[in-house]
């Protein structure tokens, strides 16, 4: 079926491998997970030649820097936020579109927005206006933001279908960056900070 989510074994314990691109060899000293989320295996040495090699003095630098490495915090508010995206997912058929037809009827990717931002809408047919059937009782539609940028970005009222608001789980985050996302309820715009999804 479509829409079925691929996390990588460790993504909500910030895990590292030390930073190997490819530690498919590399036994357990890099692939290491621990899941008491007291460590995410970060600086345990340079990874192995096989793929690295080149980048090494990069990765030396990375791995020697103190201010990349995770507190057990860091490890704790990842993992909630996980569960909240899953949360999210799990919210609202919208997020959970069965067919390659649906994905193409309901997703809108907006143009008029900055590079290093992807913005997306999913349609439902609560409102009737496009011949889709509803599938979502709660939401009419949602907007997704995913912000790569270093940088907050705002973007225009990019839907005139109905009022936008952060979702629920978002208001309430562990993760206080996410929380900050916002809309302007008299312009409809909207503002996600760096490097974040809302």
């Amino acid at each position: 079926p479509a829409g079925v989510p691929f996390f990588h074994a460790g993504d909500e314990l910030l895990r590292s491998k030390s930073l190997d691109r490819d530690s498919y060899n590399s036994g357990d000293w890099f692939n290491r997970l621990d899941f008491t989320g007291q460590t995410n295996n970060w600086a345990v040495g340079l990874p192995i030649a096989d793929k690295n090699e080149p980048r090494w003095d990069l990765h030396a630098a990375l791995l020697s820097d103190p201010a990349l490495r995770v507190t057990p915090e860091d490890i704790h508010v990842a993992t909630e936020h996980m569960k909240e995206l899953l949360a999210i997912r799990r919210s609202s058929p919208l997020l959970r579109l069965r067919s390659a037809e649906d994905v193409k009827e309901r997703v809108i990717f907006h143009e008029d927005v900055p590079a290093g931002a992807i913005a997306m809408t999913i349609k439902d047919g609560a409102l009737r206006t496009d011949g889709l059937l509803p599938l979502d009782d709660q939401f009419a539609q949602m907007l997704v933001v995913f912000n790569a940028r270093p940088d907050p970005v705002t973007l225009p009222p990019l839907s005139a279908r109905s009022p936008l608001q952060l979702h629920p789980i978002l208001m309430e985050s562990a993760d206080l960056v996410v929380r900050s996302s916002s809309v302007d309820i008299e312009t409809g715009e909207v503002s996600v900070p760096g490097r974040t999804a809302a």
